[in-house]
């Protein structure tokens, strides 16, 4: 995909981290913007710096988690624009902890968050683009977290791993159909400065109980120090958006943030060749 200007794009999660700089370096593509965010100050607040920009553009709050509120976002965006040229299934959540303990909710919460939410999106959208005719993308943000392992965060890695699925078989079934104005992408960030450390903040009102005495355990307090950390040291934000148009430009379907993000990727497809048991290895 070549042609930006004019052209419509949607994103999920957009109050902050890769959404907000995926959103603002559309704008600096000449697009026009639908933004979604859980939190109403943090999606406005990005609008108000789109606009800064000169772009133009309108927000969306609601728990995308829910497929209503997919629909309620899709409306949107034919009422205000007519028509849909990238989709980008950002929103995410992150949790911890070993699998025999963390909370029933948080099982639910981090997979409605963090897979069905991109389902939701590519079922109610890619009709629409297939009805156009004309260049469409969708981008799963998926993570480096979706092609390693490593031993903690069983439910983030999973998650990952689905929406890494999702899209490759998505990307497979458009082409098996000989429908080809649709590309569909998977963004693999390893460690950037966002605040999903910050997830807790914006747990919906059905998950926002924290009253299971995992929430007061070292597990869990030890699993948000080791989470902040690791984001912190991270790649500062300011040159996803670019790697992202970059490789719409090229067509690439993996985009990764981090180039040696393949070593681990490459590590786990190593020990399944081999027959070795599942070990992990760091992200250099």
């Amino acid at each position: 995909m070549k042609d930006f200007k004019d052209k419509v794009i949607v994103v999920t999660g957009a109050g902050s981290g890769i959404g907000a700089a995926i959103a603002k370096e559309a704008v600096l593509h000449g697009m026009k913007v639908v933004l979604n965010d859980i939190d109403n100050k943090s999606v406005q607040k990005t609008l108000e710096e789109i606009k800064d920009m000169g772009g133009e553009g309108v927000t969306h709050t609601a728990d995308i988690s829910l497929i209503e509120n997919v629909q309620e976002l899709y409306d949107l965006t034919m009422d205000t624009y007519g028509r849909v040229d990238i989709l980008v299934n950002n929103a995410g959540v992150a949790v911890s902890g070993p699998i025999w303990e963390i909370p029933i909710q948080d099982i639910n919460w981090i997979t409605e968050v963090n897979f069905l939410s991109r389902a939701y999106g590519m079922r109610v959208f890619i009709p629409k683009m297939i009805e156009q005719g004309t260049e469409a993308a969708v981008i799963n943000v998926a993570s480096t977290a979706g092609i390693m392992i490593s031993p903690n965060a069983p439910m983030y890695h999973s998650t990952k791993a689905a929406d890494v699925a999702l899209a490759e078989t998505t990307y497979l079934g458009l082409k098996a159909r000989g429908i080809n104005n649709v590309q569909v992408h998977v963004l693999c960030p390893a460690f950037i400065q966002t605040n999903i450390h910050e997830s807790d903040r914006y747990r919906p009102e059905r998950y926002a109980s924290l009253d299971d005495p995992y929430y007061q355990s070292q597990e869990f307090k030890a699993g948000y120090i080791r989470s902040k950390r690791s984001v912190l040291a991270g790649m500062p934000i300011d040159s996803v958006g670019m790697t992202v148009f970059t490789a719409l430009e090229e067509n690439r379907f993996y985009i990764f943030t981090h180039p040696e993000s393949i070593y681990p990727a490459g590590h786990r497809i190593k020990d399944m060749v081999n027959g070795n048991n599942p070990s992990s290895i760091k992200l250099l």
